[in-house]
């Protein structure tokens, strides 16, 4: 996990000094309702097995560090990973915001979550993790900026 911390606190670092501050100043109220509100997208959108409502979630230049370790960067690879991830059966996805944290013009937040996925004998198994999110207000709205899971090792993977 710290390693997670870390990662995004050097992609708001980095973030902080190629985007321009907004004129008014973020709130961790407002925070904690936009990463709740794209959480509950983000769900919506693995239900509907939706790739392009689900790249659309992330900012035009989003990051996801696949459960993997792929780094999948941009809507267009983020569409095509989408597709592939619910082609393999990947279902039922749930997020919970834990916190969010104000930093420059967005912030991080710390999730839970639970998704079945198929596991390396074909049945499908829960998973159960934690995600680091950067997130970033753009001109249209609150992105995710960088995405990381934290899951545990299976014994079925």
């Amino acid at each position: 996990m710290n390693r997670l911390l870390t990662l995004a606190l050097l992609a708001l670092l980095v973030g902080a000094t190629a985007t321009p501050a907004p004129a008014a100043n973020v709130t961790e109220t407002e925070l904690m309702q936009a990463a709740t509100a794209l959480a509950q997208q983000y769900d919506a959108n693995y239900a509907a097995k939706n790739p392009a409502g689900m790249a659309a979630l992330y900012a035009s230049d989003g990051v996801l560090v696949a459960p993997s370790g792929s780094i999948v960067r941009g809507r267009q690879a983020l569409t095509t990973y989408y597709a592939s991830r619910f082609a393999s059966g990947a279902r039922g996805h749930a997020i919970k915001v834990v916190e969010a944290h104000v930093q420059g013009n967005g912030g991080y937040g710390l999730t839970q979550f639970t998704v079945t996925v198929p596991g390396a004998n074909g049945n499908l198994r829960e998973e159960h993790g934690s995600i680091v999110v950067v997130y970033r207000r753009d001109a249209d709205g609150w992105h995710m900026r960088l995405v990381e899971p934290s899951v545990p090792e299976s014994a079925d993977q």
